[in-house]
């Protein structure tokens, strides 16, 4: 549907091209979008986006900066609100959350794909990493501990499974017999993988 034009802020007018902008992209893929798509979305002129963005690959990686940073502050705050992510089951949770939004995903994809992942590289990443190194501290003091390096393979493992379900979980279940929209199959998947994951932090024989 055609967006009406109205009044706005210069501000509330960049945020809604770029909601206009991230819902199109994520649905159709940035190389079927252009600038007049946008405007007729958002309900505003041509010329305006190309004011607040110059050229229509400028606003895509407005877009894909915008939802990268959205990632970085929902794992962030996730972190903060466990207080420390000590165990492989938690991480997993932070992960499966993160990557819970289809759009971001159908994104995530893309970029990735077409080498405008400017974004995805995230200081979260390392918090999340540190935060598993000091729980594991915690909970097991004095006894033989994994390296760093082997908790960043372990968070390495959990992102690919994570985002590789995300995005492969519709026709992948569907071709098993399964719903692909039964929440039941995503928690036994999530129980599988904290499970790998906790064995492969446990053995710390692999670091010597």
């Amino acid at each position: 549907m055609t967006g009406t034009r109205r009044r706005r802020t210069p501000e509330q007018a960049r945020q809604e091209i770029l909601d206009a902008a991230t819902d199109l992209i994520a649905q159709h893929g940035p190389d079927a979008v252009g600038l007049r798509q946008v405007a007729e979305a958002a309900g505003v002129s041509h010329a305006l986006i190309s004011h607040y963005f110059g050229t229509y690959k400028a606003l895509v990686r407005a877009v894909l900066q915008r939802e990268h940073d959205r990632q970085r502050q929902r794992i962030r705050d996730r972190i903060g609100a466990d207080g420390g992510v000590p165990y492989a089951d938690a991480m997993t949770q932070i992960l499966f959350e993160a990557v819970a939004d289809e759009r971001y995903i159908r994104l995530f994809a893309w970029s990735s794909l077409n080498g405008e992942d400017s974004g995805s590289t995230s200081t979260a990443l390392a918090q999340l990493v540190d935060s598993i190194e000091s729980g594991i501290r915690l909970v097991r003091p004095g006894s033989r501990q994994p390296d760093r390096a082997r908790i960043e393979q372990t968070v390495l493992i959990a992102l690919s499974a994570s985002y590789g379900y995300a995005l492969g979980r519709r026709p992948w279940l569907t071709g098993l017999g399964h719903d692909p929209n039964d929440r039941a199959q995503e928690t036994a998947f999530r129980a599988t993988l904290s499970a790998m994951l906790a064995r492969h932090l446990a053995d710390t024989e692999l670091d010597r």
